[in-house]
This record gives C-alpha cells, sequence and structure tokens, in this order.
C-alpha cells in the first residue's frame, strides 16, 4: 500500500493450477520467513479499484496437517496495483526467546501487524513446512503458498527433485531422496525456511485448489534470509494497457539469472538501441545507448547491491521489452 508502482511488462504464459481471470483478484506476492519473529506476508492488488481486505482472512496449515488457523484482515485496504503488508506483532522493545520484536527494518513496512498472542491466534507463526491461504471469510480460496496436507516434508520445499542425498545425519553417513520437492531432513535446502520468496512478475492470479506437488520455482523468486528491501512494492505484469501494447515477439535472452558473478548478458535477435536497469523503488540506475545497435552486450553488475532490478531494453523498431532480474 506504500508505493503505486506502473511498469509495462512483457507478458509471459505460464501453466498453473485451477486460478482466477488475470488481474482480477488479489494474490501474495511474498512470503519472508525469516530469523526469529521476522515473519511477513505481502498482498498484491493488481485491480484498477481500491480493495476492502474484510472478506479475506489468512490462514495458516501448520506441519502438513490440514487444520486452519485463520486471522481475518477486516479494516484493511489495498489501492490499486499497490501492496499490503502484513507483519508478526511483536514489537515490546528488549523481548526475548518468543517475544523476542521482528526486524526494525521490518517494522517499518509493515501496513499491519497481526497475532500477537501464539495461544490466541496461530497463522503468522509459520516457518519452511507450512501451508498460507488467502481465502474470503466463506472458505473460498483466493491463493495457496505451498500444499495443504500432509506433504511429509519436515523442513519445508525447495527446487530440486528425485535426487539422492547422503548427509550426515549425527555422525553417521545417511542416504535421503527428496521426493516432490520436500526436502525432509535437509533443512539447508529448503527455498520456504530461512528465505524471502517473491512471486515472479509473470504471476497474474492465485492457486486456487491445492496443488499435488510444489514447485518453488515455477513461481517464486527466492531471496536470502532477512531481506525485506523489496516488501511494499511489487512489479507484474497486471497493469492499465491492454496486451496489445506490449511487445512479446523478440527473442531475447538475460543470463545468468540470478547474477551471481556481477556480469549479465543479452542476446537478443534484433539489434537493441537502449539498455535502462530501475531498482524496485523505480529508480533508474543504469542508461545505456547504442547508436549503431548491437545484438550482444555484457553489463558490468558488479557496483549494483544485491536486490531485485528491472531492465528495459529497446530496439531498434521502438518495441521494449522488461525482464526482471536479480542480483546476488
Amino acid at each position: 500500500m506504500k508505493k503505486i508502482l506502473l511498469f509495462i511488462f512483457s507478458v509471459f504464459m505460464m501453466l498453473f493450477v485451477t486460478a482466477q481471470d488475470d488481474c482480477t483478484e488479489i494474490f501474495i506476492s511474498e512470503y519472508v520467513e525469516g530469523s526469529g519473529n521476522n515473519k511477513a506476508i505481502e498482498l498484491y492488488n493488481p485491480t484498477n479499484a481500491i480493495v476492502d481486505l474484510t472478506p479475506y482472512q489468512l490462514v495458516r496449515y501448520a506441519n502438513g496437517e490440514a487444520v486452519p488457523n485463520g486471522v481475518q484482515l477486516a479494516g484493511g485496504f489495498i489501492q490499486p496495483k499497490s501492496t499490503y503488508v502484513i507483519v508478526l506483532d511483536k514489537r515490546v522493545p528488549g523481548g526475548t526467546g518468543y517475544e523476542q520484536p521482528v526486524d526494525s527494518a521490518l517494522m517499518l513496512l509493515a501496513d499491519t501487524f497481526l497475532c500477537p498472542i501464539y495461544d490466541e491466534n496461530k497463522m503468522m507463526y509459520f516457518n519452511g513446512n507450512d501451508a498460507v491461504t488467502l481465502e474470503k471469510n466463506d472458505g473460498t480460496i483466493v491463493d495457496i503458498f505451498a500444499i495443504v496436507g500432509p506433504p511429509d516434508t519436515d523442513n519445508g520445499w525447495t527446487n530440486i527433485t528425485d535426487t539422492t542425498i547422503t548427509w550426515n545425519n549425527q555422525g553417521t553417513p545417511e542416504d535421503y531422496t527428496i521426493v516432490d520437492y520436500g526436502v525432509g531432513p535437509l533443512f539447508w535446502l529448503s527455498w520456504t525456511k530461512d528465505h524471502t520468496l517473491i512471486r515472479k512478475p509473470e504471476v497474474s492470479y492465485g492457486v486456487t485448489e491445492n496443488p499435488d506437488v510444489f514447485i518453488v520455482t515455477m513461481q517464486w523468486d527466492s531471496l536470502p534470509q532477512n531481506t525485506f528491501d523489496s516488501l511494499g512494492a511489487h512489479f507484474c505484469d497486471c497493469n492499465t494497457f491492454g496486451i496489445s501494447d506490449i511487445e512479446n515477439d523478440i527473442n531475447v535472452v538475460f543470463y545468468p539469472n540470478p547474477v551471481t558473478n556481477g556480469k549479465l548478458t543479452i542476446d537478443s535477435d534484433y539489434k537493441m538501441k537502449k539498455i535502462e536497469i530501475f531498482n524496485i523503488l523505480g529508480k533508474a540506475v543504469l542508461n545505456k545507448n547504442y547508436q549503431s545497435g548491437l545484438k550482444n552486450t555484457v553489463i558490468d553488475l558488479n557496483k549494483f547491491e544485491s536486490s531485485i532490478y528491472f531492465v528495459n531494453v529497446t530496439f531498434e523498431n521502438n518495441k521494449t521489452i522488461i525482464k526482471k532480474i536479480v542480483v546476488r
């Protein structure tokens, strides 16, 4: 709700579990599973109207069980093309253990704080092996993060499957096979534990039926634990422009992504004449013009901070493509 950022994005077609029509309903745009009590959920409003959150609730399904722990969102509103950040209500200075306050940086980004007492409402106490749903108060599913039910994940979900890993179990080598992306005892491989997950910009609606398998990489990008700087703004293909205004017929490749070596390569089948890079707040941080045009370039990002950026490429025919990248 803090920032209203309008960007035109190239449209990608992805196959997801049954969902609403594009850009017609709010959905979960960010999931923060940080250290201690640093827990947050960001909702995004892709529509052109203010959304009253009174009819909605967040629900936690703990430890692979189908028992709901819900909290209503009455009193909140999300502006068009904007976000609403919900943070676990732990704000008492000097609190220790279960009462440890959330990080001060996370506090400043909250639109509301919920669930201060665990025994009264457990929704915001999620960790890596819990499912979180956004629901209407009548139980209608609007969006699902992870899987509701007994997935036997122990410590959450990862980006690999059908892989056997030998690990040190209290001094004894032991084999574990990752099945359906559940990490089991291999907690250090979990994406849904000790990470911030951000919905990919091409996702324009929520998952409304419980999936058989939760493949994290299909809809989510992963950032390190206690990354909060992307909260309060979400970049999404949903915008006030029609599909006809977005160019997606040019073959262009950005790699590697995430950028881990400080170098971003862009290959195109059409000559590029301008490349701009914007940070998460929409500020231009790089601008390059190529008078003669080029089809390949390597951009030095070594001075960029670890974060999310958006690369806007303009071609000789004045068509444009915008791509989200992650710099680590």
